[in-house]
């Protein structure tokens, strides 16, 4: 009984080799037992090539090929490097029942195997810098969460902010703040030329329009609530209200009404300011509306349309004034039962 010949390359070790020139037959089966026939390791490329006859000993098994990714571990004790295979997960995984066509899968793999890169966080060779390493290994099976962003900006390291520019789902403030606070010159020059690329140059657009937008809504939440306590001064009979949604945009003022229409309920009474649009231009309007148990009308007392964030600003005062004067006209309206 002879070893079974193979070509192996410089790099590679054989560990160890039980795998003979003899098919298995009722004579030779007792030869293909053991937890492995051949185990051939490459410490350069990190890998290792194990077969094996499965079942152990029986004549309908087959041989199993694996191909397995090596990890270096330091050995404290020998000031040596150990190597372990991550066995779980095997990168190749091959099964025939026929020597010849395994020899040639193994002279194939031996020669065309490409090298594994150990992508963990370490401290020196084949020791793991554990807390970072943690870190990398949430991101990468989490969703990327404002609580895993803090985590990596906080941990100012050079690889985990590299892959949290990478990471398809990081955000033109995160990338804007590795811009300015990367843990290195390189990490802050990559985040730098990601926003200059179109997908966040876009988003900076948006983004400084977005912020524009709210100060715009937050100016007139203000203006809005001015008018409101002069309302309450002027005719506090009516009971003013303020309803306020900024995240649309709308603002609206409820009254007390004594009005009839066309029953013998008091309507409904309000008066809405309404701002709408994109980053391009915005439209603002007031309206007065009035419902009765079965109808409702909207009369609409001034609409400026398409015009920019910057124009609103100017106009503040403007729309202070109008929108006052449009709900004391309001108040003041009378309406036809006929109509």
């Amino acid at each position: 009984m002879n070893l079974q010949p193979l070509k192996i390359p410089s790099g590679w070790s054989v560990d160890w080799n039980l795998l003979t020139d003899t098919d298995p037959t009722e004579d030779t089966i007792h030869d293909f037992t053991g937890s492995s026939l051949l185990l051939i390791s490459s410490h350069t490329r990190l890998k290792a090539i194990d077969v094996s006859w499965r079942p152990e000993g029986d004549i309908n098994g087959a041989y199993q090929l694996q191909v397995v990714y090596l990890l270096p571990k330091f050995n404290i004790k020998t000031n040596t490097l150990d190597y372990e295979g991550v066995w779980e997960a095997p990168e190749l995984e091959f099964s025939t029942k026929n020597r010849l066509e395994l020899v040639d899968k193994l002279n194939h793999l031996l020669f065309y195997l490409k090298p594994y890169t150990d992508t963990r966080i370490l401290l020196k060779p084949g020791v793991v810098d554990e807390p970072n390493e943690v870190i990398r290994q949430e991101l990468l099976t989490n969703d990327l969460t404002e609580e895993l962003v803090e985590k990596i900006i906080a941990s100012n390291h050079k690889k985990l902010q590299e892959l949290l520019l990478d990471h398809k789902a990081v955000s033109y403030a995160d990338v804007k703040k590795i811009s300015q606070d990367g843990a290195t010159k390189g990490v802050k020059n990559k985040a730098k030329q990601l926003l200059s690329s179109k997908q966040f140059r876009n988003q900076k657009s948006e983004t400084s329009s977005d912020v524009d937008k709210a100060k715009l809504i937050s100016a007139i939440t203000n203006k809005m609530e001015a008018i409101l306590a002069e309302l309450q001064k002027l005719k506090p009979e009516k009971e003013f209200t303020l309803k306020t949604h900024e995240p649309n945009g709308y603002w609206s003022f409820h009254w007390k009404s004594t009005k009839l229409w066309k029953t013998e309920h008091y309507l409904k009474e309000w008066f809405t300011i309404s701002l709408y649009g994109n980053s391009d231009a915005f439209s603002l309007s007031g309206s007065h509306n009035i419902k009765d148990i079965f109808e409702q009308l909207e009369d609409r007392h001034f609409l400026y349309k398409e015009k920019t964030i910057q124009t609103f600003f100017k106009m503040l005062n403007t729309l202070e004034d109008q929108t006052k004067v449009s709900v004391l006209k309001a108040i003041e309206q009378q309406f036809d039962p006929s109509f």
